[in-house]
């Protein structure tokens, strides 16, 4: 509450909003443990789409604040198995602009993004997975992100990274954890 205060009191003049549409491609890695045998890792690859609004709030020159809400999709299309997933991500990254000219500027942002899976599920023989139904797979998930952009007057190019800190999964011999890159275009308002 008190860090919403403070973007909204430093900086409400000068905040900016964005629209930003991306191509986020998500691996969810798999590590299974078990006495003996020891453990393996399996991973899948997710197509990843998200499109999302953020507000960028000056906290001193050139350092602000940007939080926003984004919709990600990941999809998975394999052997004639489908994987969906719809996420909702909020990032709180603390960001620093470089300006190189009036138009050019270059700014490395980092911070966590809260994601919540809305769905998940996979589909296969006529038949439906739901990845939540038992509780055992987690909907909750806290990601480190780091990252630049390249903004141009009124547009950004961005890319960056992000990856899963928390076990995904409920059992002590698996852990599920998710990273990947993404890459977007943002537009200011």
């Amino acid at each position: 509450m008190a860090l919403v205060a403070a973007m909204f009191i430093a900086g409400q003049a000068q905040a900016q909003i964005s629209i930003n549409a991306g191509y986020a491609p998500e691996t969810i890695s798999t590590t299974t443990t078990l006495p003996i045998i020891g453990s393996s890792t399996t991973s899948e690859s997710y197509q990843g789409f998200f499109i999302g609004a953020t507000y960028n709030a000056p906290l001193a020159k050139g350092l602000g604040i940007a939080v926003g809400p984004e919709l990600r999709l990941n999809t998975r299309n394999q052997d004639n198995v489908k994987s969906t997933q719809i996420l909702l991500d909020v990032p709180i990254l603390l960001n620093y602009e470089i300006a190189i000219n009036r138009d050019l500027s270059i700014t490395p942002f980092i911070g966590p993004m809260i994601s919540f899976a809305l769905a998940g599920n996979t589909k296969y023989n006529n038949h439906t997975d739901d990845w939540y139904e038992n509780n055992n797979y987690s909907r909750f998930n806290l990601n480190g992100v780091g990252g630049a952009s390249l903004g141009y007057q009124k547009f950004d190019l961005f890319l960056g990274y992000r990856l899963g800190l928390l076990d995904l999964y409920k059992s002590d011999n698996i852990n599920i954890k998710t990273q990947g890159f993404f890459i977007g275009l943002g537009y200011a308002l």
